[in-house]
C-alpha cells in the first residue's frame, strides 16, 4: 500500500508544484503521467496512513520491508 501510494500520489503532487513560476524557471515543469479520479486519490490518501500505522504498531520483522541481507 505504501509503495503504491508513493508511486501514484507523488507525481501528482509534483506536477502542480512545478507550475509555480519561480519553480518552473529553475527546474522546468512536470506533467504527471498518472491521472486518477478524485475518489481514488482520497481512498489512497486515507489508506496510506492506515497502512503505515498498522506497520508501526505491528512491530514484526519482515525480510521484504526491513531489508535483510541474503
Amino acid at each position: 500500500m505504501l509503495v503504491a501510494a508513493l508511486a501514484l500520489l507523488v507525481p501528482q503532487l509534483v506536477g502542480p508544484l512545478t507550475q509555480v513560476e519561480a519553480v518552473a524557471r529553475h527546474v522546468g515543469t512536470f506533467t504527471s503521467p498518472v491521472r486518477l479520479p478524485t475518489w481514488l486519490n482520497i481512498a489512497i490518501g486515507l489508506g496510506t496512513p492506515a497502512a503505515s500505522t498498522e506497520r508501526a504498531l505491528r512491530l514484526r520483522y519482515s525480510r521484504l520491508l526491513d531489508g535483510a541481507a541474503g
